[in-house]
């Protein structure tokens, strides 16, 4: 009896140590799990990218700082066409609905020891249907950018060689002595410029030192200030120009007035032009031009031969000429025309002296 109830204790122990290890294992696993996310629906995305910078399978997957994946499996896409190379991700499915077209996928660096990792920015907006295919942004190198900085560096290098040995303006400015000469005469002017306004000498002494300048500035800004004023008050002719509504309305109704007077003035100007007018005629017809001038020439000519009378007048010459010039031939003319009205007087006064008249 004592055996069997020792064979059943341990068998009794055993089975308890058989449920407790197998409570602990399901306990692992499910904490296990929910570590590594084993329990979270995932889907699968294949990343393209020419150069994955040393990444290898097994890296993680992160979108906006969060790890939502690991890299399952890297190979060439097609090598025979082309150098792309297929990173097949294992993402949260949740998580997938955040990577669109306008996510910036790249590789990069973390820690110390250079462990690779896919960085993924989230879209703008969720994605309805989740994207399979994506490419990824190739960042530079860190050899790229030491080759670049090297450039970078000789540039430098030559640059400060043509500087130390005079060339260019920078050169010329370091290397060439009579700069610092000039510079020297330039501050020992300032200094004596310096000195001199502070002694009151010239005009800007006198505008440091006088104060009769400074006061009268503060006199005419007072005046401008009292000018101001009285135009804000409503005061003078200035402020009632600027003010004043029915003023504007004047000018403006002058304006109108202009406007309409100067294309009145325009229309009359084109039918004083115009070829149908005696205008028009005297300024375009070119037949009538002409006589006018013929008119103008003969006219000349007749006034020529008139001043050519007029001078055989004066200088006695012809009739004209000596009844002008000469005070006998006046004196008779002029008797023979008083006795001419005499007798002209008295056939009026006694017409039956001159003129007898018979019926029979």
């Amino acid at each position: 009896m004592n055996r069997s109830e020792n064979i059943a204790r341990s068998q009794l122990r055993i089975g308890i140590f058989v449920v407790v290890a197998l409570v602990l294992l399901c306990l692992g696993i499910l904490l296990l799990g929910e570590k590594t996310k084993m329990f979270i629906s995932k889907g699968k995305v294949s990343l393209i990218m020419t150069d994955v910078a040393g990444l290898k399978e097994g890296a993680p997957v992160w979108l906006a700082g969060v790890e939502i994946g690991v890299v399952r499996a890297i190979h060439f896409e097609h090598p025979e066409a082309n150098n792309n190379v297929e990173i097949q991700l294992e993402v949260e499915k949740e998580s997938q609905k955040k990577i669109g077209k306008d996510s910036v996928i790249t590789i990069k660096t973390r820690g110390l020891m250079g462990e690779k990792y896919v960085d993924i920015t989230p879209s703008g907006h969720l994605v309805t249907v989740p994207l399979t295919r994506v490419y990824g942004t190739n960042v530079p190198k860190l050899d790229d950018v030491m080759q670049k900085a090297a450039t970078a560096f000789d540039n430098l290098n030559a640059t400060m060689e043509k500087i130390v040995n005079g060339k260019g303006t920078m050169g010329q400015m370091i290397a060439d002595p009579r700069l610092y000469q000039n510079l020297t005469q330039l501050t020992a002017e300032m200094n004596t410029f310096v000195a001199t306004a502070n002694k009151g000498q010239g005009t800007i002494g006198k505008l440091n030192r006088n104060p009769e300048i400074y006061e009268k500035l503060v006199s005419t800004l007072e005046r401008a200030d009292r000018t101001l004023a009285d135009f804000q008050n409503g005061q003078g002719t200035m402020n009632l120009l600027i003010h004043d509504r029915a003023l504007y309305d004047k000018l403006l109704s002058l304006a109108d007035k202009s406007r309409q007077a100067a294309d009145d003035m325009h229309a009359l100007n084109v039918k004083l032009l115009s070829p149908q007018g005696t205008i028009g005629k005297l300024v375009q017809d070119r037949e009538f031009y002409d006589k006018g001038v013929a008119a103008i020439e003969r006219a000349d000519r007749s006034m020529a031969t008139l001043e050519e009378v007029m001078e055989r007048v004066k200088s006695g010459q012809g009739t004209a000429g000596r009844l002008v010039n000469e005070r006998v031939l006046y004196d008779n003319l002029n008797g023979a025309v008083d006795d001419l009205n005499s007798l002209l007087k008295d056939v009026r006064e006694h017409p039956k002296r001159y003129f007898k008249f018979s019926l029979f």
